[in-house]
């Protein structure tokens, strides 16, 4: 932790910038904590100089694994820098960036993330409005569908109407880590979960997709739920049958390395036998050739 201070403090020093304070304070805290993995900067409205050097500091850090940044009131530049910064970072598995207003440079910045990134695992966008914006949202839906780390996508009210559904739909058609969807409160409506659901017709990996509050019929949100209940019953098929195969493999791995222990014990007992009548030959011919001399 005081690496990474040094280091936020250092960059901040080089760019000729002042460290903001409420940084410095949060990151002593954290560290007088002893928590270790986690940085919550919720709620400490950062700057753009701020989120640049936060976002150098976190390219090369390896300490922490969850990134809190709730309601920091951050601005389509300082969402840039920071998550360019998170690109290249390779453990931090959870950001939550719930409640920053996050509009269209900010869906393209989380597309390239998701594009780039290969161990973010959860992904907390909460109150935010990247759906607004088709274009960044377009980049954004791009970077899940190619993204091969993140199991958890949380959408809640983000203005996605039935387009954004679509793009969403798109995506999922070409991804197979994603496991748990959240797109509760938004506008996706009739058009939005027909799309939906045609995704899951070629998406066999989602195992949880939040659709309350988007004003789509009963009889789609049923058949979204059976799609659920199929993948679900798919993915514990596949893992009892994962674990029967583990279990066959060590038990072939088991018959073989015995099998190998009786080959090897049978040629050393074959060696020994035949160790054992060249003695017995050799001795037979000494006392054969003793009784001839007589």
């Amino acid at each position: 932790m005081e690496d990474f201070r040094r280091t936020y403090q250092r960059l901040c020093k080089e760019a000729g910038v002042e460290p903001q304070e409420s940084v410095l304070t949060q990151l002593q805290e954290v560290r007088a904590a002893a928590s270790g993995t986690k940085l919550d900067l919720s709620g400490q409205s950062l700057t753009v100089e701020s989120c640049s050097m936060l976002g150098k500091s976190l390219q090369n850090n390896t300490l922490f694994t969850e990134l809190i940044l709730s309601d920091c009131m951050l601005s389509e530049e300082g969402t840039k820098l920071l998550l360019k910064g998170l690109c290249f970072n390779t453990t931090v598995k959870l950001l939550d960036l719930k409640g920053n207003n996050l509009r269209g440079a900010g869906a393209e910045a989380l597309g390239k993330l998701l594009m780039r990134n290969k161990t973010l695992q959860r992904l907390v966008l909460e109150w935010n409005a990247i759906g607004m914006w088709e274009e960044g949202f377009s980049v954004f839906c791009e970077g899940l569908a190619s993204n091969s780390s993140l199991t958890q996508l949380d959408l809640r009210n983000n203005q996605i109407n039935h387009q954004g559904a679509a793009e969403i739909s798109l995506a999922l058609k070409r991804n197979s880590i994603l496991r748990e969807l959240d797109l509760r409160w938004n506008n996706i409506g009739l058009l939005g979960g027909r799309a939906l659901l045609e995704a899951l017709q070629q998406n066999h990996t989602l195992l949880q997709l939040e659709m309350a509050g988007n004003n789509i019929p009963s009889d789609i949100l049923r058949a979204i739920e059976q799609s659920m209940a199929h993948n679900a019953d798919r993915h514990l098929t596949l893992r009892e049958s994962h674990t029967k195969t583990k279990v066959l493999s060590k038990e072939i791995q088991f018959l073989k390395e015995e099998k190998n222990r009786q080959v090897l014990n049978l040629m050393e007992t074959i060696d020994k036998q035949r160790n054992e009548m060249g003695q017995s030959s050799r001795t037979s011919s000494v006392r054969l050739g003793q009784l001839r001399k007589l």
